[in-house]
């Protein structure tokens, strides 16, 4: 038996579950916090006081990033709050100040470079439409399994004394640890009358402990807000659950029996959306599959007719390398 190609097979399995388990993260990130009443608790939340009470909060919204090149996509969950940053003296026009909305569910020291790259692609934009470069400000949002250990400032991964660190590059962000936030004992007032909000922040925080830890503290507030008559909004949390524990439905339905939460209706709406879901989906990698297979069709077809590899590769999207081992299999 070849256990080398059982181990690989096993690693890719991993990692594309992994990878999907992102994107549902990624998913609840963006559709949560891509709203202006979110976005800007969040900042209440996480700003010091000193920039607070700079800030016009009723000058709000969520950027346009689809401009953003497709090598960040992987990076970033792509959310960009403009906000407008009054005068000091009160006589100074205002300006924008930009907050980069980041959310990882690792700690990782590349993340400097990749919100560095980031800026110098907002920084860009700015340059070619000939305007100031903007004020940007990195915001990171943690709820990852293992504690956040990376500096937050960039200079900080620099192990040299302070006389060279002044002349490095540096730049800092703000960080929402999840792991060390208690929706309970939460006192702020406009994070517990946005129950949405609140709740999707909790799942984040509860979505890589024990698989019913945190769930029925959740539920328990549903029923205590009033918020069991928002089946939408409901089901759309209970599928975040079902896609990121290992928790059934039955089991969904105690939970919420167990808070005089009537599961019966819920349960009918979360069962029929994951069938449509999974329709979709189906239908999505078949596409994918199918544009696939045609460009390698593409591929292959310009390869025996000898056409240079640069023209193939930018004809077909595909790599020198991919291009290279598909060659190898037609000669």
């Amino acid at each position: 038996m070849d256990f080398g190609g059982v181990e690989k097979w096993w690693e890719l399995q991993y990692n594309n579950t992994m990878k999907k388990i992102d994107r549902v993260h990624d998913k609840m990130f963006t559709n949560v916090f891509g709203k202006v009443d979110n976005a800007r608790a969040l900042l209440k939340k996480v700003l010091p006081e000193k920039i607070k009470k700079r800030l016009d909060f009723s000058n709000i919204e969520i950027e346009d990033t689809d401009y953003v090149s497709k090598h960040f996509d992987e990076y970033y969950s792509d959310i960009v709050v403009k906000v407008k940053m009054n005068g000091k003296d009160g006589d100074k026009i205002p300006t924008d100040i930009c907050f980069i909305l980041e959310h990882k569910t690792k700690g990782r020291i590349r993340i400097f470079l990749q919100i560095l790259k980031y800026m110098v692609e907002e920084w860009q934009k700015d340059i070619d439409e000939k305007r100031p470069l903007r004020i940007i400000i990195p915001i990171v949002f943690y709820h990852g399994e293992r504690d956040w250990k990376i500096p937050q400032s960039f200079v900080d991964q620099f192990d040299v004394e302070d006389e060279v660190k002044e002349f490095l590059l540096d730049y800092r962000y703000f960080l929402f640890d999840a792991k060390l936030w208690d929706f309970q004992t939460e006192k702020n007032k406009e994070l517990k009358d946005n129950v949405f909000l609140l709740t999707a922040m909790a799942l984040m925080k509860y979505a890589y402990t024990e698989e019913t830890e945190g769930i029925e503290d959740i539920f328990r507030f549903w029923h205590e807000k009033g918020f069991t008559e928002d089946i939408e909004d409901i089901v759309f949390f209970l599928i975040y659950i079902s896609e990121t524990k290992n928790i059934s439905r039955d089991q969904l339905k105690k939970l919420l029996e167990k808070s005089k939460i009537d599961g019966g209706e819920i349960m009918q709406t979360l069962a029929d959306r994951l069938r449509s879901e999974g329709r979709e989906e189906g239908k999505k990698e078949g596409k994918k599959e199918g544009k696939k297979e045609g460009k390698l069709e593409t591929a292959r077809k310009l390869i025996e007719r000898g056409v240079d590899m640069d023209i193939i590769v930018e004809a077909t999207g595909f790599s020198k390398q991919e291009i290279e081992k598909l060659v190898e299999t037609i000669h």
